[in-house]
């Protein structure tokens, strides 16, 4: 997989040394089963670049409710950990992403 330059710097070693230490000293206010939502949220748009549906979540946590995964979505994004725009797909992103295209809505 490639990965963009910013100036020079490697997007993966940017999110690193200037993002990444943003999102890890918030976690520890989490559940495990916050946490374990918001690393498959994390995950899944360091490897595709947008968002996991509820049901990729839920398949990749095991929950078998949808219902149980929006409720701990929700408290994931009150408590600011993860950002998204309502009422449109796949937005849901850990706080430190930023993505012009969905926050210009």
């Amino acid at each position: 997989m490639t990965t963009g330059h910013v100036r020079g710097i490697d997007a993966l070693e940017f999110i690193k040394k200037f993002c990444l230490h943003d999102h890890v000293s918030g976690r520890d206010e989490m559940t495990d089963a916050q946490r374990e939502i918001y690393e498959v949220i994390d995950e899944w748009w360091k490897k595709f670049g947008y968002g996991p549906s509820i049901d990729n979540i839920m398949t990749m946590t095991g929950d078998k409710g949808r219902g149980n995964v929006h409720r701990k979505i929700r408290s994931l994004l009150r408590a600011g950990h993860l950002k998204g725009v309502p009422n449109m797909a796949r937005s849901i992103r850990p706080a430190y992403l930023r993505v012009y295209k969905i926050e210009d809505r």
